[in-house]
C-alpha cells in the first residue's frame, strides 16, 4: 500500500504560477522560512511517507540560470518544465490483519495491498518566488477471501496540493486536499479511533498569509474542513471553519526564540448536534537551540458557546506542540503533544476532550538498514453539551498505537529507487462503553519503487 504526506495543492496552481512568480519579485529583502517539508521513499501497506526537515533560505529568484530546460531527464524524476519535478510511485504488500472490522469481535483477514501515485513539484517553499505541487495517491486492496472486505469499496484515492508565493516581505500559501475514504486505511497515522471503518468524502482547505515586520511576523490564516459520511454509516457529517491571527517576534535578548500572541475564532457544525462557536486566545513560542534541536508550542484557553436553550457553555485549556531532536547523525526523535475539544461524530450532543502524545524514533543501523518506531497515546473524555439531552453518555476512551518498521533501500538504476520493508502495527482502544473497544495487530512485508 502506498501512502505519503506532502504539501497540498489546488489544481489551478499550474495556471496561477506565472502570475505568482511575477508578484514574488516585489520587495527588497530576502526571507528565511524554517518550515520546509521534504520527501523520502514512498511507503505502503499501512505506513506513511516520512519526510526529513531541512532549513533553507535566501533571496535568490526561483528560476536561476543553468536550470534544466524541461527537455532532459533528472535522477529521481523527470523535468517537464523548468524546475518542475515528477516522481512516479508504486508498491506491493502482503498483510495479515487480526481485526479488519476494528470491532469488539475480531474478524481476521489476509490481503494484498497495491499502491500507485504521482507527485509533482516546482520550486521551494523557502526560496523567493513561486512554488507549487500536486500529489495523487491511490490504493487498492485485494482480500484472500472476498467476504473479508465486509462490503467496503477496495479503492482509496487521495489528492492534495499547494501553491504559494514568497515576496520580499509577504508570503502567501494555499493548500487543498480531497480523500475518498472507503475505510480501508491501516497506516499508523490514519487509524480513526471514533469513526474507524466508516466511508466518507473528506475535504480540506487552508489559506495562510505572513507579513514580515520589524523583528517579527504578522500571520493570518483561514481554514475549512468537511467529513461527508456515506448514507447508512451511522455517523453525522462534520464541518469546521476557522480564522486565525497571530503576531510573533524574536526578542533581542533571545534571538533563537520566537514568542507571540494569537487568537482563533471558528465554528463546528455536526449533524445531530447544535452548531458551536469557539474563541481561543493563545500564547505561542518557538525555540531553536541548535541545528539539531527545535521546540514549538501553543497554549491557549478555549471558550465554546451554543446558541440553544439549555445548552452548556464550556471552557477548556488547549495546547499543542512538538520537539525535534537529532541526537546523533544516525538517530533522531520527534515528540508531539496536544489537547483539544471536538464534537462527536456519533454521540449527538456530546463533545470529546482529547489529550494525547506521539513519539517517533528513527535509527540508521549497520548495513544500510533503518528502523522506525512510533508510539501514540490518546485519552478522549466525553461530556454533554446539554443539547439535545442533558444526560451524559459517560464515555472515556484510552487509545494506544504502536508501529515498528525495518527497511532497506534498493538502488535499481540511476532513476529508479526501491525499498523493501517488514512492519508491525498495533492499535488498541479501551473504553468505558464496551461496544467501542477493539484490538488490532497488522503484520506485513512491502516492496516499493520510485521513479
Amino acid at each position: 500500500m502506498l501512502t505519503f504526506t506532502t504539501s497540498r495543492i489546488l489544481a489551478a496552481a499550474l495556471l496561477l504560477a506565472p502570475l505568482l512568480s511575477s508578484y514574488a519579485q516585489e520587495g527588497d529583502a530576502g526571507l528565511i522560512d524554517p518550515a520546509a517539508a521534504s520527501e523520502a521513499l514512498a511507503t505502503a501497506a499501512g505506513e506513511e511517507l516520512e519526510g526529513v526537515s531541512e532549513l533553507e533560505g535566501g533571496d535568490q529568484p526561483l528560476l536561476e540560470d543553468g536550470l534544466p530546460t524541461g527537455l532532459e531527464d533528472s535522477p529521481g524524476g523527470f523535468s517537464l518544465f523548468p524546475a518542475l519535478k515528477v516522481d512516479l510511485l508504486s508498491s506491493t504488500s502482503f498483510i495479515y490483519d487480526s481485526n479488519t472490522t476494528q470491532s469488539p469481535v475480531a474478524e481476521s483477514a489476509s490481503l494484498f495491498a497495491f499502491g500507485f501515485g504521482a507527485t509533482t513539484k516546482s520550486g521551494k517553499s523557502t526560496d523567493r518566488g513561486a512554488y507549487y505541487g500536486l500529489d495523487y495517491n491511490g490504493q487498492a486492496y485485494l482480500y484472500a477471501d472476498s467476504s473479508d472486505d465486509f462490503g467496503r469499496d477496495p479503492y482509496e484515492h487521495f489528492f492534495s496540493g499547494n501553491v504559494g508565493v514568497n515576496g520580499g516581505k509577504t508570503r502567501v500559501r494555499v493548500d487543498a486536499n480531497y480523500h475518498r475514504n472507503n475505510g480501508n486505511s491501516i497506516q499508523w497515522d490514519r487509524i480513526e479511533r471514533e469513526t474507524r471503518r466508516a466511508a466518507s468524502h473528506d475535504y480540506g482547505f487552508t489559506l495562510g498569509v505572513t507579513r514580515d515586520l520589524f523583528r517579527g511576523d504578522l500571520n493570518f490564516a483561514f481554514g475549512y474542513s468537511l467529513r461527508d459520511f456515506d448514507p447508512g454509516t451511522g455517523f453525522g457529517d462534520g464541518e469546521n471553519t476557522y480564522g486565525d491571527v497571530s503576531w510573533m517576534t524574536s526578542p533581542s535578548f533571545a534571538p533563537k526564540s520566537g514568542v507571540g500572541l494569537g487568537v482563533r475564532l471558528g465554528s463546528d457544525q455536526y449533524d445531530g448536534s447544535q452548531a458551536q462557536d469557539f474563541t481561543t486566545p493563545s500564547f505561542r513560542w518557538s525555540y531553536r537551540l541548535s541545528g539539531k534541536t527545535a521546540i514549538n508550542s501553543s497554549v491557549g484557553y478555549e471558550f465554546r458557546s451554543i446558541d440553544s436553550p439549555g445548552a452548556v457553555e464550556s471552557e477548556a485549556l488547549v495546547y499543542n506542540g512538538g520537539i525535534d531532536w537529532a541526537a546523533t547523525s544516525k538517530t533522531g526523535f520527534n515528540l508531539g503533544f496536544y489537547r483539544n475539544v471536538r464534537p462527536s461524530y456519533i454521540l449527538n450532543g456530546e463533545d470529546s476532550t482529547n489529550t494525547g502524545i506521539t513519539l517517533q524514533m528513527r535509527n540508521d543501523l549497520p548495513g544500510r538498514f533503518e528502523m522506525v518506531s512510533r508510539l501514540g497515546y490518546e485519552d478522549a473524555l466525553y461530556s454533554t453539551t446539554g443539547v439535545p439531552g442533558p444526560v451524559a453518555v459517560d464515555r472515556d476512551d484510552k487509545f494506544v498505537r504502536l508501529s515498528l518498521e525495518l527497511s532497506h533501500p534498493l538502488v535499481i538504476t540511476d532513476r529508479i529507487r526501491g525499498q523493501w520493508a517488514v512492519f508491525y502495527n498495533f492499535n488498541q482502544n479501551d473504553s468505558t462503553l464496551p461496544i467501542y473497544e477493539f484490538d488490532q495487530s497488522i503484520t506485513g512485508v512491502r516492496f516499493s519503487l520510485v521513479y
